[in-house]
Parts: C-alpha cells; structure tokens; sequence
C-alpha cells in the first residue's frame, strides 16, 4: 500500500494559521506520531501542510530530512501558482529538491474566480513545464471553474498531471448523502474525461458529519469515482492526521477496503499503489514493511 496522502506537521517549528480552528489536531505530528499508528505502508507522499507560504521551502527540506523515516518517496511542495510568471523561481527552486515531485497550491478557501484567473493559469502551466504534478484541493462548488481551467491547461500542455484531493471533497453532510448534490457526480466525470487528471480516494469522512461517520453513506462517493476514473486513474490517501477529526485512520482504511474488496487484483494494485508510483514517480524499489 502507498499512502498518496500524508500531512506531517510541527507547530514549533513552522506557522499554521489554520491550525487554530481545529484544536484537537493542533499539535506536532511527526515522525514518532505516526510510527504509532502502526500503519503498513510502502511509501508514503508527503503533501503540503499549508504552513506560512515564505516557509515553503523550509517545510519541503524538513521533510526531506524526515523522509528515510516514515518513508516518504515524494513530496508535494506549496508554490504560489497565482504569481504567473514571478513563481518560476519558485519553481527552480523546488526542482532543486530531488523528492518534491509535484506541487499544489490550496484553492478551497478562495475566493470563485480565483483559480480562473491569467496568472493562476498561467503559474500552472510552468509548473507542468518544469516536470511537475499538480495537486488541486477544491470543494465541490469549484469543480466547474476547475474544469474549464484544465481544459485551457491541457491545451496549452496535453502531457500534465493532475491530481484532485480527496474526490473534489463533495459535501456530503450538506447534502445528506447525495452524491448529486453540488451537481458533484456530473462534475466529477466531466473532469474524468480529461485523461491526464487523476483523483485521491481520500478525505471523505471528514465530509461528513464528524462525530457520526456512516461507512454506508461514503461508498456511493467511491463507487461514483471508480466508475469514471477507474482503478487506473485512482490512489488511496489517509489524509492523516486531518482523517482524524472524523474516525481516524484506522476507520477511514477500513471503509476503504471494504469499498474496493470486489475488484480485481489487477485494479487492486493499481488503486493501491500503481496510480500513486506512475503519478509521482515513486522508486518501486523503495519500500518498508511498516512505518
């Protein structure tokens, strides 16, 4: 198994604002905090903490630091893609850093235009020209602005790499369950038909209501997602330790492996670990009983 999905942090060493509005998971999460869950994984991949962005690259070496540790076999690194052209230093320097592999920069929080601005385009374009993958953490609503920006982004480079966190992060308290709601299914496999974006089965249980995580209201999320994607377009993520708001890792893997018990072996290593080492480059050598 490859987790496609892991956060580490450590407020003594970086800022993370928004660590305030969730005080049960405020604290450091490291190494020795994740060694505990006792977790079985190959590799993991790191991805940005949303810790304060002139910390960026700070974040990126300590992690790479670490990365022997849990282990991580790639990293994906913050950049300020709505800079357009002013991010390519930015860029030069994560490139610089042999496991950062990809980058996302967090449009959930922001404002509707923001990702279909010039510049955001513009800033995800030379990232795909110097060889990296996007991750794109957005909410339900956003899909359709995404979809017409990686239609323009694919023009202009048929070859990217997309990866959508968590499915699109669907509402599915607000909408009680109904992959409908949002037009979240419709959505989805319209950004399915692109064939260089590929999604995270991550991140859905803190979807829902978190004190009452129902296995059963999940599974229609994931059923949805194989069915545009396939096993092939698909990779496990734990989202640890924001998974923990709602069930914990333990819980979230066990919904996850009931979801895809029926599939075939072959898809069962694609959505396992396949996705994950074609997407971000991961050494197939590289690997550790358990982290």
């Amino acid at each position: 198994m490859i987790d496609a999905h892991l956060h580490l942090w450590d407020p003594g060493r970086l800022d993370y604002g928004w660590l305030s509005h969730v005080p049960t998971i405020a604290g450091r999460h490291g190494v020795e905090e994740w060694a505990q869950l006792n977790a079985t994984v190959e590799q993991a991949v790191f991805v940005q903490a949303d810790c304060r962005p002139d910390q960026a690259l700070i974040e990126a070496d300590w992690i790479s630091q670490i990365a022997p540790e849990v282990p991580i076999g790639a990293v994906v690194a913050f950049a300020p893609l709505e800079q357009g052209d002013a991010v390519e230093d930015h860029l030069a320097a994560l490139r610089q850093r042999p496991l950062v592999r990809g980058v996302r920069r967090s449009a959930q929080n922001e404002a509707d235009g923001f990702m279909a601005k010039p510049e955001h385009v513009d800033g995800l374009t030379l990232a795909v020209r110097a060889g990296l993958s996007i991750d794109v953490c957005v909410r339900d609503r956003q899909l359709p602005e995404l979809l017409g920006v990686l239609r323009t982004l694919f023009e202009r480079e048929p070859d990217a790499r997309v990866v959508i966190d968590h499915l699109g992060k669907p509402d599915i308290a607000a909408h009680d369950g109904d992959p409908d709601g949002a037009d979240w299914r419709e959505n989805l496999a319209a950004l399915a038909e692109l064939p260089g974006v590929f999604a995270k089965v991550s991140g859905l249980t803190t979807q829902d209501h978190w004190t009452q995580v129902r296995p059963g209201r999940l599974h229609p999320y994931i059923d949805h997602a194989l069915a545009c994607f396939g096993a092939e377009r698909l990779m496990f993520g734990s989202d640890w330790p924001v998974v923990d708001l709602a069930g914990g890792h333990d819980g979230w893997l066990e919904i996850f492996e009931i979801a895809v018990a029926g599939l075939s072996a072959e898809d069962q290593t694609h959505i396992r670990s396949g996705t994950a080492r074609r997407v971000y480059g991961l050494d197939a050598g590289h690997t550790r009983g358990q982290a």
